[in-house]
This record gives C-alpha cells, structure tokens and sequence, in this order.
C-alpha cells in the first residue's frame, strides 16, 4: 500500500524524536532517544555543549528507524522538516564544519551577558524581545571572542538546532525567523537580522543566516543523506520553527489573545498577539510566531516538567516504566480534595520575571504535629500538580495585564498534559475550560504542518493547522473546586512572597 507522508524531526532538550504523519494529521510511526550533554572543565559547572557528529548520528537512525519500522518506501515521505530547543544553536565555519553545538542549557556567557545588559540591556531588549542576554547568542558570541578567539574568527554562520539540521539534510544555510529571533538574533519587530545590533555587539560580519518563513522549501534531501536515512533523494526539506511556536501550531492555537501552554521540562506559557508587545518592566519575552503576521508574548512557568520529574524520583525511585509511574501518581493526586489536605508545594514552576534573576526557596509547606499529620505522597503529588496550575495561572494573568487582551483560549500540550489531574486542575484553578490535547508530541506535530505545506499539499500554514490538528478533548471546571482554588490560589501567592522575603532575610 503507498502512503503519503510527512516526517517530522523533533530536537528536543532531553532527546530526539522523529515522527511521521499522514497528510490527514494521523501518526504513522514514532521513534526516539534521549541524549546527554557534555561539561567540558573550562566552562563547568555553567557550560554544556555536544558534539555535533554525535547527534547526527542520533538523528539518522531515528529518521531511519521511523520508515522501517512501519514497512514505508522512501518515495511515502514527500516532505521533511524540523523543529527544535530554543536558544540551543550551532556555529558553522566557511567549509560548513562545526565549531560549537550548544543546547539551551549553556551558559558559558553568564559574565559576557551581564556585561552586554549591563551597558546595552534596554536597547537589546527593545529589539530582541529577549534578556537577559546570557543564555542568548550574543553573549556566547562574545565568550568565544574573549576564550578563544581562534574560533571565534572562524565562526561564519549560526544556525538554531533545527535549521543546522536542515543544513545537515540538504546543504542550504537558512534560517527560520522564530528560531533565529529564539537565539537573539533578529528584529521582531522589522523581521530581520538587525544590523543594529550587530554593530552595537560587533557580531563578525554575516553570523545571522537569511531568513525565512515556517513550511518554506528550502533545498531536498542529498544522496549521502539518502543512503544515511533511508529517505529518497531529491525529498522537499521545508523549515520548521522553534519547539513551543511549532507546539501553538500544532495546538491550533493561532487567534489574537488565545494562550497555549507547551508543558514539557519547562512551561512555556504564549499569548498570540498582532504586533510585538514588550513589557515596560522586562518580565517577560516577546517573539514570532510561526505564522506569518502574529507574534507571541511568553509568560513562561520555568521548570515544570523538570520539577515533577524530580518528585517522582524523589518519592517512588528511578523506574524502567516512568510512564506506569506518572499514571500511579495521576491515581493518587485524583483521590486527595481540592487544596491538597493544606500542602502549598514550590518545587520550581513560578510567574516569570527576567528583571529579577534570582535563587528562590522551595520545598513543601503543610500544617503538622508529625506524630498525627496525615500528609502523605498522595499530598504531595496533589500539591505538586496545583503548584504548576497555580503557576500557570499566573503567568496567564501577567499576559493580560501586559498585553491588555483579555485570554480567549486556553490550550496545553505537552508530556505534562498527559497527566488528567493535572488539566482538570488548571481548569478548576482558572475557571474556565481548557483545551487539552491527548499526546505529548505537538510540537512534531507542528513541524509536520509546515512540512505538508512546503511539499505544495496545504497553501498555508492555517489551512495546514485546519486539517491536520490532532485529536483534544474539551475539559471543564468543577465549579466547587474553582472556589475552593480562588483562596489556596492567593495563599500560594503571599507564601511566595513571604519565601522571598525570607531569602533576602537569610542572605
């Protein structure tokens, strides 16, 4: 039987997926890895980079594995694109070899970045959308100057993760306008590199690759590629976008003041807007979207899905079957009230604020005479779970309160949406319906829609989203519960408040 489809590379922080779908948006097949960084002594316990053959290698035999392993011809995939880790890049040199691979993690640049906001911060903010500049190209750029200037020299081209392995696909040098915008690169709100910036940060000249659109061809699979892959030469590569931008696309969420939430190890937490908003205050980020025409302005949760890994570790150990273990833990957080028997939990989610970099106190705070409590793992799951809800619904208040629109929508995507405790909270704490979609890999899912559009099935972006969207589910709120939340909400809120207070007291 021939199938028409389209393959999907998903670079995630944690590990690789290649997935494949047909053009009606139904997975076909799935393959995945996680990987590792390395630290090398210079720049530990701050820097994290990887060796670039390596995760190619990865990539090749996920690409591979996903075709085989459902029996498809290479002539069934008509199309392949990409999506990636935001901030996560690669230095090219003239040759195209690699000089640096780098996730999202790095920080090697933290004195570089404060230097660059310290005399630029506003201006880069009002250009970019995006500080502090240390976890941003910018200040990596400018580590390499001053640490190893030998590279640095060399360095011709940057490419965000996805489009170097676009490069590595078809050999073309182009990057995607949220990717490069992403890594602190672009104009968000003239489009394009900035020139200005570039001579304020004295980039070496052409570091930022020419840009283009989300579901643009770009150039077709090589033949050394092919005999890699398992994919046919002469196969369209369209560009993808960031991981969250492609995770609103793949969510459907597209309309001026709908919010998504891409809950993964980090909880991005996007309002789509008409032009680009930054907040007078610096709190927050402002982008593109990958849709031509819309923006995004980002609240973002910090670790989210980090921090519930780390409580599942912590209370039921390492485990061959996580996914067994995350059900288990849904089962008990189910059974516990609203308020999780007085459990406040502050494990890592919070409400953004990039003006105010900071260590924070965290832990558990619940009512005890140890001898009778009855907290149990049950709480402190359920506290965990609200934790991330409250935390969401923060973020979704600074977004109105910054952008001046009032929340449509609310959508969540995710690994963490697949956890149906945790949705039904976050609609009982916003009191409102959400949106919830059923499997983990929307933002594949997303770079499979720009992939159908440049093989010429869809005319566009939003006629792709229209067709190829993946299954939701609608879920509302318990309205006693909405109430209930309205007050452990605001105690949430003045006990982080008073944790602040006690840091500053302590330090």
């Amino acid at each position: 039987m021939s199938y028409r489809c389209v393959l999907a590379v998903d670079a995630g922080s944690s590990g690789c997926r290649c997935v494949i779908v047909d053009l009606d948006g139904k997975l076909v097949s799935i393959a995945s890895q996680k990987w590792s960084y390395d630290m090398p002594a210079e720049v530990a316990p701050m820097g994290k980079q990887f060796d670039a053959q390596i995760f190619w290698g990865i990539i090749c035999r996920l690409i591979s594995e996903s075709i085989n392993k459902v029996g498809l011809a290479s002539s069934d995939i008509i199309a392949v694109s990409t999506t990636s880790q935001r901030q996560g890049v690669v230095f090219l040199d003239r040759d195209g070899q690699e000089l640096y691979a780098g996730p999202n993690t790095d920080i090697r640049g933290i004195v570089e970045g404060f230097a660059i906001d310290g005399e630029y911060g506003s201006e880069v903010y009002r250009i970019t959308g995006h500080t502090p500049s240390l976890i941003f190209v910018p200040a990596r750029l400018r580590w390499f100057k001053t640490n190893h200037p030998e590279i640095y020299e060399r360095i011709a081209t940057v490419l965000p993760i996805s489009d170097w392995i676009i490069y590595r696909l078809c050999g073309e040098r182009v990057g995607e306008i949220s990717c490069v915008s992403e890594a602190g690169l672009v104009d968000i709100n003239e489009l394009r590199g900035s020139r200005k910036l570039a001579e304020m940060l004295q980039f070496p000249e052409g570091v930022c690759p020419p840009l283009e659109a989300a579901g643009t061809r770009v150039g077709a699979v090589t033949l050394k590629v092919a005999e890699r892959t398992g994919l046919a030469a002469g196969t369209p590569v369209v560009l993808g976008g960031s991981d969250t931008q492609c995770g609103l696309l793949g969510m459907g969420v597209r309309e001026e003041g709908e919010v998504g939430i891409v809950a993964g190890w980090s909880a991005a937490i996007q309002m789509v807007t008409s032009q680009p908003i930054i907040d007078s205050k610096g709190r927050m980020w402002s982008g593109c979207h990958v849709i031509p025409g819309k923006w995004i302005l980002e609240s973002n949760g910090g670790e989210s899905g980090g921090a519930y890994c780390w409580l599942k570790k912590l209370l039921f150990g390492d485990s061959d079957e996580p996914a067994k273990t995350y059900a288990l833990m849904d089962s008990l957080a189910q059974d516990v009230p609203a308020g999780a028997g007085g459990v406040l939990a502050f494990i890592g989610p919070s409400v953004m604020d990039m003006s105010r970099l900071k260590v924070s106190l965290g832990g558990f705070i619940f009512p005890v005479t140890p001898s009778v409590t009855s907290v149990g793992k049950e709480h402190l799951v359920r506290g965990a779970l609200e934790n991330l809800c409250f935390a969401f619904k923060g973020n979704c208040a600074q977004l109105e309160e910054v952008s001046q629109l009032e929340v449509k929508k609310v959508t969540i995507g995710g690994g963490l949406a697949q956890s149906h405790c945790l949705v039904q909270i976050l609609a009982d704490a916003l009191g409102r319906s959400v949106v919830s979609f059923e499997m983990p890999e929307v933002t594949a899912w997303g770079a499979a829609m720009c992939a159908a559009v440049g093989s010429g099935t869809y005319a566009d972006l939003e006629q792709a989203a229209k067709a190829m969207k993946p299954r939701s589910r609608i879920v509302e709120p318990n309205l006693e519960n909405s109430q209930i939340y309205t007050q452990f909400y605001e105690k949430w809120l003045s006990t982080s408040k008073l944790l602040d207070d006690l840091l500053a007291h302590i330090t």
